[in-house]
């Protein structure tokens, strides 16, 4: 009987075997089939890529779309991110393996330290660098979790790998303090030599040596302070910015860059630098700078003494100019007169742009800082609003803005933006005649323009920003309205504090 049983279950187990055999095979000839669908279905969709337009162009035109998708270095800001490579390579596989076989791809870097991914960003950037291949090289090296947070620890495994393709780099950005000069201290052994460098960003605050004399091509410079250490290829300079720099280096630094075209100096310190580079150079005349176009000077403080800063100093290519300071006393006025002095002398001067952080004196030293700029086209004024009071809109300035004052104000005005207080209920009247004069009667006129007789220009745009309530009153509000049909882009308002704080 067990023999019985144990025949029927091999039997049993022998054709179930046959079964599962019947259908392993089955489903490999399947899977084989599978398998061969899918690769047709593989090829099938890369021929129809192959067919979309951007996978059409030649090789370079792609790269070049590519390249303006990841973006420049020179056109982000520092707090900006950007996109890599991996952003680009992660949409389709085609586009994966043509991102890995471009090395231009992988020329611009922009680096966010971290203390938790740190090491992780230090092999991402050992296999990054070799990708670039020759070509120059661009990265910014910042952090998310404050720029002293690596002042005590330097990043440098990743300051040494970036040293080590010194001879690629075009434009840095080293924004964590100090990383510049310690880029070089990381790794010794590199040739201190920067070849392609053209640009060059830097957050320095000791007075370590940072040399950059070694750039045959450095012509554009931002420092985040400035230090007597540094040393620098200034005649070859084209565009400049300091944040944090006294009076006299700024001079010294005119005569250094002759060829100077852009140049910022903010946060400016009244005081004296103790550590001249040369005294005797110092003292030597700055005469001329033949291609300066654009001058910003923000000054944290006065002092009066120091207004030979720009003494003598002409700007015949002068094109804009910014400035920026607390000037309220009649020795700051004095420095500001002194300051906008030489620019009168620059007859291509257009933009003006004044930022006053205190309450004036006198009223009538605008007028004298407008006399100083009589080219200019497009001005804008900002003035505190801790005071009331009217600095623009008083009746002496406003009838040097139209005829029949003969010694017209700013002939050449055509853009004017204005932010602080007024009091324009007040003088609305001698405020529409200046509009009206300007937009309609202008060319009535004949004024001297650069040493030559023309007509007063047009107003094309006006915009004021009352920090102080005002009324309009019907007629003038009707006359304002035809200035708009008929061109004139106009808008006059108050701050919606101004309302809050009178209602109050």
């Amino acid at each position: 009987m067990a023999e019985c049983d144990h025949s029927e279950n091999a039997k049993t187990t022998n054709g179930l075997l046959l079964q599962i055999a019947a259908l392993e095979s089955e489903i490999a000839k399947t899977q084989a089939v599978l398998l061969e669908q899918q690769e047709k279905h593989r090829r099938l969709r890369s021929q129809l890529n192959s067919l979309s337009p951007i996978n059409q162009l030649p090789a370079e035109i792609k790269t070049e779309i590519f390249h303006k998708t990841l973006g420049l270095l020179a056109d982000s800001k520092e707090t900006e991110e950007g996109e890599t490579p991996f952003f680009l390579g992660k949409i389709c596989k085609s586009f994966r393996y043509f991102i890995w076989s471009t090395p231009i791809l992988w020329t611009t870097i922009r680096l966010w330290l971290t203390k938790a991914q740190y090491e992780a960003q230090t092999d991402l950037l050992r296999d990054w660098l070799p990708r670039t291949a020759n070509y120059p090289i661009s990265f910014s090296l910042d952090t998310i979790e404050g720029p002293n947070s690596w002042i005590r620890r330097p990043p440098v495994e990743i300051l040494t790998l970036l040293a080590s393709f010194s001879a690629q780099w075009k434009e840095v950005r080293f924004i964590i303090p100090d990383t510049a000069y310690q880029c070089f201290d990381a790794n010794p052994g590199v040739k201190k030599f920067l070849p392609l460098l053209t640009t060059a960003s830097a957050y320095v605050t000791t007075e370590q040596r940072l040399d950059l004399s070694m750039a045959p091509q450095l012509s554009v410079l931002h420092l985040d302070k400035f230090v007597p250490g540094i040393l620098v290829p200034w005649h070859q300079l084209r565009e400049l910015s300091i944040y944090g720099c006294t009076m006299n280096q700024i001079r010294l630094i005119f005569f250094n860059a002759p060829q100077i075209i852009d140049c910022t100096f903010t946060d400016i310190d009244p005081e004296m630098s103790e550590d001249l580079l040369d005294i005797a150079l110092f003292h030597q005349q700055v005469s001329v700078l033949e291609h300066l176009e654009y001058l910003e000077l923000g000054f944290y403080a006065i002092h009066s003494e120091m207004s030979w800063m720009l003494e003598q100093v002409k700007f015949p290519s002068l094109r804009e100019v910014s400035l920026t300071g607390p000037f309220g006393s009649l020795p700051e006025e004095a420095f500001l007169l002194q300051i906008v002095k030489p620019f009168r002398s620059s007859t291509l001067l257009e933009i003006f742009t004044f930022y006053n952080s205190k309450k004036p004196s006198d009223n009538r030293v605008l007028t004298q800082v407008l006399e100083n700029i009589p080219s200019v086209i497009d001005l804008s004024l900002d003035f505190c609003k801790e005071y009331s009071g009217d600095e623009f809109f008083s009746e002496e300035l406003l009838q040097r803005l139209y005829s029949p004052h003969a010694d017209i104000l700013l002939p050449n005005l055509q853009y004017f933006t204005y932010c602080g207080p007024t009091l324009l209920t007040e003088h609305m009247y001698l405020f529409r005649d200046v509009l009206v004069y300007r937009f309609r009667q202008h060319d009535l006129q004949l004024v001297e323009v650069d040493s030559e007789q023309r007509t007063v220009s047009q107003i094309q745009s006006v915009d004021v920003m009352s920090l102080s309530h005002f009324v309009i009153s019907p007629d003038i509000q009707e006359e304002l309205d035809t200035l708009r049909r008929d061109g004139l882009e106009l808008s006059i308002t108050h701050s919606r504090s101004s309302l809050e704080s009178e209602r109050g």
